[in-house]
């Protein structure tokens, strides 16, 4: 039995339960980051990605968590490669709602979702290659930039040459940094990178804030995830993980900012301010 990840088969159980909420609670815990990695696969974009995963727990929580609990412990499949494939096929759904099927062509409509995402990262948003596959291999770890790259070429041997410039029209278009034949060479732009110094800064100031970040609570970690990293809203924090209102989830995030400052030692003033408590 390959089964469950740790845990996870409790977590199940109790979405069954009258105490199902704490269930989920927990669920978000430990697998928040994977859907998000997922996400990210889809959304750029902050909103985006916090409307998206919004779009993925509204519906995993439909129906009293079918979804989830249609999960089979004793099945070929681990939960976590189990759950990826439903939180892809999600924000599929999410982005067909948001953005349509624009050029999604005959040929490539019927291909398996393994292609369709490298389809839309490849040929609808119009990442290179090697942009793609660091995108695509949080989902598919197993897979290659050679195999990615083969895939590529056999999806491009797929479109014929209009569909391909369909494509190529439907990208924002973005202006050369090569010479410009009318008005001579282009600016040369300041590197936008931080020079080694500052870069050593804020590499341990990295460091110093996921040590702190580890010695809270779970719950805690959790609340400040949603809010900073997915940026969601203060009234969503709390539908999503069942607190009373959004003044809760403001108190309770500030309370564990609060810690994390005192954990790295530092006042206050020091320490950026959270969001407003708009919701």
């Amino acid at each position: 039995m390959h089964s469950a990840d740790p845990g996870i088969e409790e977590v199940l159980e109790g979405l069954q339960s009258k105490d199902a909420l704490s269930s989920w609670r927990s669920f978000l815990i430990s697998y928040s980051d994977l859907i998000y990695t997922v996400i990210k696969i889809f959304a750029q974009d902050q909103d985006d990605a916090g409307d998206c995963f919004l779009f993925v727990c509204e519906k995993l929580t439909n129906q009293e968590y079918r979804r989830l609990r249609a999960f089979r412990p004793n099945g070929k499949a681990r939960f976590s490669t189990w759950l990826r494939a439903v939180v892809r096929n999600l924000c599929l759904d999410w982005h067909r709602a948001r953005f349509g099927r624009r050029q999604v062509f005959r040929s490539v409509a019927a291909l398996g979702a393994f292609e369709q995402q490298i389809f839309m990262l490849v040929f609808q948003r119009g990442l290179s290659t090697e942009d793609a596959w660091n995108k695509f291999t949080p989902s598919f770890p197993g897979i290659s930039y050679a195999e990615f790259e083969a895939k590529c070429k056999k999806l491009s041997g797929l479109l014929t040459s209009r569909q391909l410039w369909l494509l190529s029209t439907a990208n924002v278009t973005r202006e050369s940094l090569d010479s410009d034949p009318e008005n001579g060479p282009a600016l040369e732009l300041a590197d936008p990178a931080p020079d080694p110094e500052a870069l050593a800064v804020l590499l341990q100031t990295h460091i110093s804030v996921s040590r702190a970040l580890e010695k809270l609570d779970p719950s805690s970690r959790l609340l400040l995830r949603l809010r900073f990293s997915g940026g969601l809203g203060l009234q969503e924090i709390a539908k999503l993980v069942g607190l009373k209102d959004a003044q809760t989830a403001d108190r309770r995030i500030r309370t564990a900012l609060d810690l994390v400052r005192e954990k790295l030692g530092v006042s206050k003033s020091l320490v950026g301010k959270p969001k407003s408590a708009a919701v």
